[in-house]
């Protein structure tokens, strides 16, 4: 069902030094067993029905429209989204949704529904126009969790908001409620009122996704999508979902004394950060194509020359189509420790490389957030040589937007610094050219 390798950053350390760290890459991809195999899809839509929904974000289609001065609303994009949805080929007879939608409070408009009742679940999209109020996206999510805990197979909540939420406490705990039952949340932010920092925050705690969705005026640019995209985003985010093929993907890690374990990192397909205070360690779901690679940071005591087996890892997975889980047999971390310099010089630059994509994110969040525009400045230009050498011309050309923004006015727009943040977590870089920055560089730089 599952194969696991792994490919440490170094096999030689220095003998009696303290303070040396070691990464290694976690590769875990489905067999074609579990490709044959999907898993059913349940799926809750949470929707934000506020009075801000009702926002104009797309330009007129017509000359009539033009004339009323109309295009579509963001609640009119999530309409057209779900009902595309409905008459796409994605959906199985297997798979069922839910839709609840919040303003003031929230409500549960049609609990879990097989996908082959379309009508009823049509009737249920279109009476989303009908509320107005405020933002409580807590409340929708609250509503949503129970219904979710209930199904079995591959489960996700989709979070579609455009504001500022009034019950943020809330809203962390059902996250958090919702890591624990191993649900994935995508979050998808319309416009510019959006708390982006705490979307981000629910997708990397759920191992989700966050979607940056901005008014067609504005003219986005990658990974930001389009108003009128959105119907495109969502269909293709539930076609990724589609493909989790093994689910609750666990880590179980033994180390020897002293050794430990510091961080553990997804950076492929999206990045996001594994909850270290749960044991073992939740890795989300499985993609059929792509699968997932980690980098697993640990610290390394000193030790006089020897040989040692410093580890074990042990991945754990739900079994398709069943309550059963299995594991794969253990996988050793062996390394040396020597006197010799030029032994523990060997890097392995593969490793290397998935480690310096990972601090690309602490790069662009230490800019964003940085109050003096030189400093800013200093870590942007090198995010963008990684990116740039990384191939990911996506990323270079918005670093190149913040760049010159801070250039010309010291500072970085917000809709820019969203774009960036959600961008380091949303593309995945792959990397051909061998002549990047050593990571001892980007540490200096960072402080990571």
């Amino acid at each position: 069902m599952l194969e696991a390798r792994v490919q440490l950053h170094r096999e030689f350390f220095l003998s009696r030094t303290p303070g040396q760290r070691l990464f290694v890459a976690l590769h875990l991809q489905p067999l074609e067993a579990a490709r044959l195999v999907r898993p059913a899809l349940s799926v809750a839509f949470v929707v934000d029905t506020s009075q801000s929904m009702r926002e104009r974000v797309t330009p007129p289609t017509s000359f009539s429209d033009a004339l009323l001065g109309s295009g579509k609303d963001k609640l009119d994009l999530v309409v057209q989204a779900l009902e595309g949805l409905l008459v796409s080929d994605l959906l199985r007879p297997e798979d069922r949704l839910s839709l609840t939608q919040f303003d003031d409070g929230a409500r549960v408009v049609l609990p879990f529904t097989s996908a082959v009742e379309q009508e009823k679940l049509r009737g249920a999209i279109r009476k989303l126009p009908n509320f107005s109020g405020g933002t409580s996206m807590g409340k929708g999510m609250q509503k949503a969790r129970p219904l979710l805990a209930q199904e079995q197979g591959n489960r996700r909540m989709v979070l579609l908001t455009d504001g500022q939420t009034r019950d943020e406490g809330l809203v962390r705990r059902e996250t958090n409620e919702l890591a624990q039952l191993d649900i994935p949340v995508t979050t998808v932010g319309v416009g510019d009122d959006v708390n982006t920092a705490l979307l981000t925050k629910v997708a990397d705690l759920t191992q989700g996704k966050p979607v940056d969705v901005v008014p067609d005026s504005q003219n986005p640019q990658p990974p930001a999508v389009r108003a009128s995209d959105l119907p495109a985003a969502l269909l293709g985010d539930l076609q990724s979902a589609a493909n989790e093929v093994l689910t609750k993907v666990t880590l179980g890690i033994r180390t020897i004394q002293g050794v430990t374990t510091e961080r553990i990192t997804r950076v492929q397909p999206t990045q996001t950060e594994v909850d270290l205070t749960r044991t073992p360690y939740p890795l989300g779901n499985l993609d059929a194509q792509t699968g997932s690679t980690f980098v697993l940071e640990f610290s390394v005591p000193d030790r006089t020359p020897s040989r040692v087996r410093i580890g074990q890892l042990v991945v754990g997975y739900q079994v398709p189509g069943t309550t059963d889980r299995a594991e794969l047999p253990p996988l050793d971390i062996v390394i040396e420790f020597t006197a010799d310099d030029s032994l523990a010089a060997r890097i392995h630059p593969d490793v290397m490389r998935w480690v310096q994509q990972r601090n690309i994110e602490g790069l662009v969040v230490q800019a964003t957030q940085e109050s003096n525009p030189q400093v800013a400045h200093e870590k942007l230009l090198l995010a963008r040589q990684l990116t740039e050498r990384l191939k990911n011309d996506t990323m270079t050309r918005v670093l190149d937007q913040a760049i010159g923004e801070l250039q010309a006015g010291k500072t970085i727009s917000i809709n820019t610094a969203k774009t960036l943040r959600i961008g380091a977590k949303t593309q995945t870089l792959r990397v051909e050219d061998k002549t990047l920055p050593s990571d001892e560089d980007i540490r200096r730089i960072t402080g990571a």
